[in-house]
């Protein structure tokens, strides 16, 4: 996929999103999950994701963990939606008002993808929506290869 049509397949997306054609919220089934540990000190190593100003989120194979920090402490939490081949979905949730990196701990099945994007969500309100990531090697992080018919 070139970095064209992944551009204009985010900005088609985020416009259906935004003038309510397709509802952030209930896209897809989801099971949201608070983040179990949390520290303000620093970032998780090893790990493959994105960022943007507001907020960022990672995967670190070892151990199947999904890391989000919400970077803007404006009441929204900062979600990332995480997908994988396999057709498993799962959302972590930031810890509150900006308070460091959490993780949420998924079992993955091994030898799959992962790929995920992360919103931000105050109630029923989503604010901000990131692009998706690449999709990464479940096993070891690496760039999956992914081809589309």
């Amino acid at each position: 996929m070139t970095l064209l049509s992944r551009a204009l397949g985010v900005l088609a997306g985020t416009a259906l999103l935004a003038i309510g054609a397709v509802p952030a919220a209930t896209a897809a089934p989801a099971a949201e999950v608070t983040p179990m540990s949390a520290s303000a000190a620093a970032a998780p190593t090893n790990c493959v994701g994105i960022a943007t100003s507001w907020g960022a989120t990672c995967f670190k194979p070892a151990g199947d963990n999904q890391w989000v920090v919400d970077k803007d402490a404006n009441g929204y939490a900062v979600i990332a939606h995480v997908e994988t081949g396999y057709g498993k979905i799962r959302e972590c949730k930031s810890l509150p008002s900006a308070d460091g990196w959490g993780y949420c701990d998924f079992d993955h099945k091994e030898g799959e993808c992962v790929r995920f994007y992360m919103y931000e969500q105050k109630g029923n309100d989503i604010g901000r929506v990131s692009a998706w990531s690449r999709s990464y090697s479940i096993a070891d992080g690496t760039e999956c290869i992914i081809i589309v018919p």
